[in-house]
């Protein structure tokens, strides 16, 4: 049944909400997170290795835990997609999407996890190929990590006596160095695809069902109606709406860190800096969280929509930068070959637990880290993902928002990966394999790419791009985040422009405060915090999963009684007329 405004306002009323719910929410949540930034700034140290030690427990002890939730969001994802339930339409039955496949898209993308995927885009598929850190790659043998450990070994003393490749004695990759390209791949699209799509799918599925289906107010809390009913107006719902709030901020804080962290990279290695500092640290802030307000400010179909489209064209140009200075043919069948492996070997890894401590701490350094990230930031993207998706029914909805990133993410990580391990191989100097797997230098390991496929000129062109897909990318990230601050502290609606004036100035002075004065120490006790915080919230994505089915199906059962109705009414109407 919908709810107008008019009824909601009657209904919070009704309740007995206070006048000043909005604010006070607002309110708290600002002088809680305030009271955690001076905690870890102030404590330093010791704030970090707690922080870190409550991760650390987390990853070894509940690891199976994550492992869990994000199948069951998975599974749950699948099941409503491929089921009668599937032709519900988020909103009322004549409504159609506001925003076009390509824009849809190019949003899903960019405020989703694009800031991430440029990050890790050619260090991470190095470092599962080649990295033997607490035992490496765990679904790749012990012969094959013995094979590539052995050939890097060669190859570094082949170029140290001044051989190169091609000249007798250069040592040459055998079949076992080629099955550590397709693990490494396979790895790093098991970690950027479906099963992490699925947990945004699951909570922005959520939300747009009970908003725009239901008339609920777009807010976390929202979802919980069909278990709790009329309590979401309550200290529940509140809790609900303030651990979202806290994810988002922390989450997007934490992105911005690593955001600067990147930018400086490019700034040093086009020539601009000579090292990373604090100026470049406040300047960077201030440019993105200057250029994020004002562009939420414009709303999602102006600011964050045009923004999103211009990354994904940039995104294309690079992709082909790689296919057309790199060795074609060779990305083209790594990346299929490590999608084939993938796909053949997906629900093994999906299942996957560690039992030994050194395969605990490979996963819980990686898989578990990064479905915690997940966990963390599903609020705030699947809120996003629920504003920008009215119209669009649940199939079309599961759909694109599980399969079409993943497929992007195979392209990005199999052209830019492949490259970059093409390179580690049978290229001339052994930079990049050093930046990632010997330093882990996840932001420098693309711009050093650059110089060495191209040098010279293009080199500092496609610099210039990547740096500019850097920045906008994490402008969309604090943009969308601003608006989602917004509407989860008010009540679901859009939140005045003061309003999201004040969440992005926000955004860019925690980022800050943590950044400059608590530097390096303050920002990994942020991140294992966030990574920590997920644990509860896993709770309420349970709850709104199982709620979400539960009316789904009360929903499709009525679809199919209205067809037996409409099937009845027709027999009768044919026997009348014989």
């Amino acid at each position: 049944m919908m709810i107008n405004d008019a009824e909601l306002d009657q209904l919070i009323a009704k309740r007995g909400i206070l006048k000043g719910l909005n604010s006070t929410l607002g309110i708290t949540a600002i002088v809680m997170v305030l009271m955690f930034i001076l905690y870890t700034v102030l404590l330093g140290e010791t704030a970090s290795a707690q922080f870190l030690g409550l991760k650390a427990w987390i990853e070894q002890t509940l690891g199976w835990y994550y492992i869990a939730v994000m199948l069951m969001a998975f599974i749950a994802c699948a099941y409503v997609m491929f089921s009668k339930v599937g032709q519900i339409r988020l909103g009322q039955d004549g409504d159609r999407p506001e925003f076009s496949n390509f824009a849809w898209f190019s949003m899903l993308f960019g405020c989703g996890t694009g800031a991430g995927m440029l990050f890790f885009s050619m260090s991470e598929p190095l470092i599962h190929f080649a990295s033997g850190w607490s035992g490496g790659n765990p679904f790749l043998s012990s012969e094959v990590k013995a094979a590539v450990a052995t050939f890097f070994e060669a190859k570094q003393a082949a170029l140290s006596a001044g051989l190169m490749p091609g000249d007798e004695g250069f040592p040459v990759p055998n079949d076992l160095v080629a099955d550590a390209v397709a693990g490494g791949l396979k790895l790093t699209i098991f970690h950027w695809g479906t099963v992490a799509w699925g947990m945004y799918a699951i909570v922005g599925l959520s939300l747009a069902y009970f908003a725009f289906r239901k008339g609920l107010p777009l807010s976390m809390r929202s979802s919980l109606y069909p278990l709790i009913g009329d309590k979401i107006y309550g200290p529940i719902g509140h809790t609900v709406d303030i651990l979202a709030v806290f994810g988002t901020i922390f989450g997007i804080a934490t992105t911005l860190g690593l955001g600067v962290e990147q930018i400086g990279s490019g700034l040093v290695s086009l020539g601009v800096l000579e090292e990373k500092s604090q100026t470049v640290t406040i300047v960077s802030i201030l440019l993105i969280t200057v250029i994020a307000t004002f562009s939420a400010t414009t709303g999602v179909a102006k600011g964050i929509k045009i923004l999103s489209e211009l990354n994904t064209w940039i995104c294309i140009v690079i992709l082909a930068y790689f296919l057309v200075a790199s060795n074609a043919n060779y990305l083209i069948a790594s990346t299929l070959t490590g999608l084939g492996e993938y796909v053949s070997e997906a629900i093994q890894m999906t299942l996957w637990t560690a039992r030994s401590p050194e395969e605990r701490t490979w996963q819980g350094g990686w898989t578990i880290f990064y479905w915690g990230w997940w966990i963390a930031w599903a609020a705030f993207v699947g809120m996003f993902i629920a504003r920008i998706s009215r119209g669009r029914t649940v199939r079309e909805f599961v759909f694109g928002v599980m399969l079409v990133p993943s497929m992007v993410a195979v392209l990005w990580f199999g052209i830019i990966g492949s490259a970059g391990i093409y390179e580690g191989i049978y290229g001339a100097d052994m930079s990049i394999y050093n930046t990632a797997v010997n330093n882990w230098d996840y932001a420098g390991t693309l711009y050093a790419a650059f110089d060495v496929v191209t040098p010279g000129a293009v080199a500092t062109v496609a610099k210039l791009a990547a740096l500019v897909v850097v920045v906008v990318f994490f402008v969309t990230s604090a943009d969308s985040g601003t608006l989602v601050l917004g509407r989860l502290l008010s009540f679901g609606r859009r939140p005045p422009v003061q309003q999201r004036i004040i969440w992005g100035m926000l955004l860019g002075a925690v980022t800050l405060m943590i950044l400059l004065l608590g530097g390096k120490e303050a920002l990994k006790a942020l991140q294992a915090a966030s990574i920590a915080g997920a644990l509860p919230f896993t709770f309420v994505i349970i709850a709104m999963t199982i709620g979400l089915l539960k009316s789904l199906r009360q929903e499709g059962s009525d679809m199919v009684q209205d067809e037996e109705q409409i099937r009845e009414m027709i027999n009768k109407e044919i026997s009348d007329m014989s």
